[in-house]
């Protein structure tokens, strides 16, 4: 009788306790898919392939090694590293800042 009379309403389904965090899959049913699926790309996007690109697009600017590494919260280059395979020119970047202090290396400063 209660419920004929709109007094008696079942529950909507509750989320699990978190402890106040998000659930793990959260982001990912939540905010990613929908976005990647709205967005129409056409392929697979992982959610590590924004900060691939991130990092890869830094290093092509001309961003220091270190500097990217200190971005991502690598703990050494090493991890940082596998990102110049993306540059094109990383071999003659890298060689021309090498080249840049040594060029210098055998003028006098001028007093």
């Amino acid at each position: 009788m209660r419920r004929a009379a709109g007094m008696d309403h079942p529950r909507s389904r509750r989320l699990p306790d978190t402890d106040g965090h998000s659930p793990r899959d959260w982001f990912r049913k939540q905010a990613w898919d929908p976005t990647i699926e709205a967005a129409n790309v056409g392929r697979r996007v992982r959610v590590r392939d924004p900060r691939h690109a991130h990092a890869s697009w830094v290093l092509a600017g001309g961003a220091d090694l270190q500097i990217v590494r200190e971005r991502l919260g690598h703990a050494g280059l090493r991890a940082t590293e596998r990102y110049l395979h993306t540059l094109p020119d990383a071999d003659d970047t890298a060689l021309a800042a090498f080249a840049r202090p040594r060029a210098g290396a055998g003028r006098t400063v001028a007093s």
